[in-house]
């Protein structure tokens, strides 16, 4: 990104004088923060200007006693713990929480909380305690495996509607360690470490927790980085919304012209939005039409909220030796004997419901459920015992005749409005020993094999059954396609978006269905560009730009396997090299989209001064927002569908080259 901090310095240096009504040392000011890439105190300067110096923006920073919490507060405020003005760092216990305003932002107030799970401040009563309604982002921080008190404060943050980053602190000392073991890699530990965190935190239901990984003494290094940019984006999202807040009268005249581009931004659109449910539909034309940018983009925000928060629980059961783990793993890419791929086995290996997370989308959750009819899990009791309303929908499996105690399980489920799926495994087995006789006939064996399960099924009382046949080894093949359609089609709008993304990209009609799904989502990108251009600060309108096409051109790419952990599983599948499945992909796999890569390709579709007209645009009194902001919108729709197009393209060729090696192995 030093390209970008050199432009945007350079044309703030040459054009700073439009910005007219600034004195020389405001000006100076946003100019050196610039030039630093130091974009929330250039922020902080304009926000002054625009007389909103009086809305706090409240961070609150909370952990136990020795966690590194105070060190924290000052790190985000720039100082070192010595400096004038840091918080201090003894550890001694604070009686109340302390407010300390960033240096050069002092509409930002980090404040120092009571150490949690003290005598006088209890995990139960802690947030009333600490007039929870005060602050507008949490940060809990650990300097070693979050503890119940975290995850429990964490999960309470959440149902309150309120936002916390979590931060693991002290990870320089675990790395120091961790030097005298041998084979010991940096990037390892520290992922181990936050993966810790993460599932710590999902296992007591925090829905997509950020996790953060931080030193005070190189607080460079690492996470910092990140964890301030997300600050950075809440902060503005907070300003924007107060800046909504205090916009003139609608009826003085000064919002008309705005309200027109932003009706005809949207005019395209009628009755339905992709990507939106009817209710969040209804409430984003509303606001289109009363030309509030700020409210609609709430509806998406909370859009975008609802598709990472969602989780998906899909429920496999069927008896030991039917390929049920195999299903799971297959279902999820991965092969049997990958890193978190459910055991395989002849005999039982399920003993009580096992959680298994997509290893690229953890949201989307597979169950192992235990044989019904067990010791353990009677048949009587099956559902109730294993927790039947965690889980959307149940696949039940088996390699065989399906069983009395599987269409009693199917009914009881049905009874209780859940969706089910018969699916018939090891065909394959079935193929391979009919290919002996000698008038075989692959599409009669399977019709067959078909209607056998289904009479079975209609015989024992189940009304129009839905069954599919699958083999792990042949997982494109047969109805596997079909049966991810199906129930990806049964879900609401939000968790099929989640499920489509997560499936396996093992056949065309599931890469239609994902690069569908995906750019129902792209207007939503482009309109958080939209909204950021509609405020007069372009040099980091172009900053979010870059940022929101690396997030999503890293999407795109893992949802379709282009990236190296799927690409080695995949090879390994079809008994090729990766460099073989590589030699088709002409995109950049996901770990190498960079910021450089982005802001190429978004001058690429605007010309090379971008940056140039969105500042001349931008500061047009009244007018000029409204029209940097259709141009920040089409640019970023245009640059991602082209990339999506591109990713899908190469998952096609990945898909052909792979089976093509399955063919020949």
């Amino acid at each position: 990104m030093a390209d970008l901090k050199r432009t945007a310095g350079d044309l703030y240096t040459e054009h700073r004088n439009i910005l007219s009504g600034m004195s020389v040392e405001q000006t100076k000011h946003i100019e050196a923060a610039i030039k630093a890439g130091n974009f929330l105190e250039a922020a902080s300067v304009v926000q002054t200007f625009k007389n909103l110096s009086g809305i706090d923006f409240n961070i609150a920073v909370t952990g136990e006693a020795g966690s590194g919490k105070s060190s924290l507060v000052n790190a985000i405020r720039g100082l070192e713990d010595e400096d004038e003005g840091a918080a201090e760092t003894r550890v001694v216990e604070m009686k109340e929480p302390v407010p300390y305003c960033h240096p050069t932002c002092p509409i930002m107030i980090v404040w120092d909380l009571p150490s949690i799970g003290t005598p006088n401040f209890r995990p139960d009563t802690y947030l009333k305690q600490v007039k929870f309604s005060r602050y507008d982002v949490f940060i809990i921080i650990a300097s070693e495996r979050s503890r119940f008190c975290h995850t429990k404060l964490a999960r309470e943050i959440q149902k309150l509607g309120k936002k916390f980053l979590f931060v693991r602190s002290k990870v320089d000392l675990d790395l120091y360690n961790e030097e005298s073991k041998e084979s010991v890699s940096e990037e390892r530990t520290l992922e181990k470490i936050r993966t810790d965190c993460v599932n710590n935190l999902s296992r007591v239901g925090v829905s997509s927790p950020q996790v953060f990984l931080v030193s005070s003494r190189e607080f460079k290094k690492y996470d910092s980085p990140q964890l301030q940019k997300t600050l950075l984006k809440e902060f503005y999202h907070h300003k924007m919304e107060m800046i909504r807040a205090t916009e003139a009268p609608r009826d003085s005249g000064i919002t008309e012209e705005p309200k027109v581009h932003w009706g005809d931004l949207f005019s395209k659109w009628s009755s339905k939005l992709p990507g939106l449910s009817e209710e969040e539909t209804e409430k984003f034309q509303t606001a289109v039409k009363a030309g509030n940018l700020s409210k609609a983009m709430s509806v998406v925000n909370m859009s975008e909220d609802m598709l990472r928060n969602t989780k998906l629980n899909i429920a496999i059961t069927g008896n030991s030796g039917s390929g049920k783990s195999s299903f799971i793993n297959a279902i999820r890419s991965l092969n049997d004997d990958d890193r978190g791929a459910a055991k395989t086995g002849v005999t039982e290996t399920t003993k009580d419901p096992t959680a298994y997370p997509h290893p690229i989308h953890p949201n989307v959750i597979v169950w192992d459920l235990p044989g019904i009819g067990t010791t353990k899990y009677p048949a009587e009791t099956y559902l109730t015992d294993v927790k039947v309303c965690r889980y959307d929908f149940f696949i039940i499996i088996a390699a065989g005749r399906f069983t009395e105690a599987d269409t009693k399980l199917a009914k009881e489920i049905n009874g209780m409005g859940k969706n089910f799926y018969f699916v018939r495994t090891k065909v394959d087995v079935d193929l391979a020993n009919e290919q002996k006789k000698k008038y075989f006939k692959e599409e009669k064996i399977l019709a067959e094999i078909r209607s056998d399960c289904m009479k079975q099924l209609q015989k024992a009382g189940i009304s129009s059954p839905q069954v599919f046949l699958v083999s792990r080894w042949d997982f494109h093949k047969y109805d596997s396609p079909e049966l991810q359609e199906t129930f990806a089609n049964d879900l609401n709008i939000h968790k099929r978006h989640v499920l489509i993304c997560a499936l396996p990209s093992t056949s065309e009609e599931i890469l239609k269905e994902k690069q569908k799904a995906l750019q129902e989502q792209i207007w939503k990108q482009a309109l958080k560009s939209c909204a950021l251009a509609a405020v007069p600060l372009p040099f980091l309108s172009v900053k979010c730009d870059v940022d929101i096409l690396v997030e999503n051109m890293r999407e795109y790419s893992k949802s379709f396997g282009l990236d190296n952990d799927s690409i080695k599983s995949l090879a390994k599948q079809v008994w090729m090299s990766v460099d073989e499945l590589k030699s088709v992909i002409k995109s950049p796999l996901a770990r190498d989209i960079t910021k450089e890569e982005a802001l190429k390709r978004l001058r690429e579709a605007t010309g090379e001064r971008i940056m140039t007209v969105k500042y001349f645009i931008s500061v047009i009194p009244l007018i000029g927002t409204g029209i940097a902001a259709k141009k920040s919108y089409s640019a970023i729709y245009e640059v991602l569908h082209t990339f999506l197009d591109e990713v899908v393209e190469d998952a096609q060729r990945v898909l052909k080259k792979a089976l093509e090696g399955a063919k020949n192995k």
